[in-house]
């Protein structure tokens, strides 16, 4: 009995079995590739060191298409160096961009046998590079061997194509994705300290005055009281300065709003210099001006308040070829009685003593400032 025809069909069972474990064998070692933080281009090298590993296959390219034109990203042959001066592959013959272009233009595979070649002839096959129903590139494989792409070859690199094309896809996803969530985190981020900016402008706006950057009633109330509180508890000197610019309407009417609020910029500026860093200095409405002085006796307000005063004096402006300058009145009062529990009512009447004293400057020719415990006795006359 003649073995022959069995031998020959075990070899041919036994072969594609092996063929077939080789490209079970490519598809589990691609499966198992990690994608995550790697680009395209690395997988697609490593996906075609693989193919080289379990095929027999000569030389392996993949084309992608970037902007409607193939183009390729990687290639691998079993020659060390591709671009080696005699290497086979260093660029592609006529026929195998036939190929490509078959591809490109049918989306399916396509064959070539016969490919006369540089230095060489032999078989190709072209496969379409698909993920989610898109053609993404194209597989370009080549083998010395005639005719050496049957069906069985074929349909398992067309089944790694698909799977390569997946895995391509789901690294661009991935991508995609990071890009998305580190730009809406950025975008997050920016509305964050945007809000954050806004909310600090909002608070700082709110308690301070937006003219003389000077701090307003808001702040000044609750910053007063704290302090007249401690006064109080520790039997320490407080005093009060109300002060108003004198005839700061002439100034706005004959020179314009402008240069009345350089004048107010202007006298904040140095009122600010003036005072202490212990000290409550705020705007308290129109051209009236407020200082509180924590641990400070009439003797002493009554020192800043001519300083104040002096100095306000000294400022000069310059409105078209004309020099003007302005003077300020100011109300002193100081804290006479460390008994009371009414913080709030307290420094109301201070205020009030103060604003009572400023009044009195300015009925008795302004540029000056008056003690309410000097003028007191002529309140009561008056009243």
């Amino acid at each position: 009995m003649d073995n022959k025809p069995f031998i020959e069909a075990y070899q041919e069972i036994n072969s594609r079995f092996i063929k077939l474990l080789s490209s079970m064998s490519a598809l589990r070692a691609l499966s198992g590739f990690e994608v995550k933080y790697r680009n395209e281009s690395d997988i697609i090298a490593d996906s075609l060191g693989v193919l080289l590993d379990y095929h027999e296959l000569d030389y392996v390219a993949i084309f992608i298409y970037e902007n409607d034109e193939l183009k390729q990203v990687a290639s691998k042959s079993w020659d060390s160096d591709l671009k080696h001066p005699h290497s086979k592959y260093n660029s592609l013959c006529d026929q195998h961009k036939a190929l490509l272009a078959q591809v490109k233009a049918s989306g399916e595979v396509q064959q070539a046998n016969q490919i006369p070649g540089a230095e060489f002839s032999g078989s190709a096959s072209a496969i379409p590079i698909h993920a989610s129903n898109t053609m993404i590139g194209v597989f370009l494989a080549c083998h010395p061997a005639d005719e050496f792409f049957s069906i069985s070859n074929e349909r398992n690199l067309v089944i790694y194509c698909n799977f390569l094309g997946q895995m391509i896809m789901n690294n661009r996803l991935l991508h995609s994705m990071d890009e998305m969530v580190n730009e809406r985190t950025q975008q997050l981020q920016l509305a964050l300290d945007e809000a954050s900016e806004l909310k600090r402008r909002y608070e700082e706006l709110s308690i301070i005055d937006e003219l003389t950057q000077l701090h307003n009633r808001r702040f000044f109330f609750p910053e007063a009281r704290a302090a007249l509180a401690q006064a109080i508890r520790y039997k320490k000197d407080f005093s009060l300065l109300m002060m108003d610019v004198d005839y700061f309407k002439l100034v706005n009417d004959r020179c314009g709003h402008s240069v009345g609020d350089g004048v107010l910029r202007d006298i904040a500026a140095a009122l600010r210099t003036e005072a202490r860093e212990v000290d409550m200095l705020a705007r308290f409405g129109g051209e009236e001006f407020i200082l509180a002085l924590p641990e400070t006796d009439e003797h002493g307000a009554k020192i800043m308040a001519e300083r104040i005063r002096d100095k306000i004096k000294s400022l000069r402006w310059q409105v078209d070829k004309n020099e003007i300058s302005v003077s300020i009145t100011i109300g002193v009062t100081r804290l006479e009685s460390h008994n009371s529990n009414n913080h709030v009512g307290l420094l109301d009447e201070l205020i009030q003593q103060a604003d009572q004293a400023l009044y009195h400057g300015k009925a008795n020719g302004r540029d000056q400032f008056n003690a309410f415990s000097d003028i007191a006795c002529l309140l009561d006359i008056g009243g």
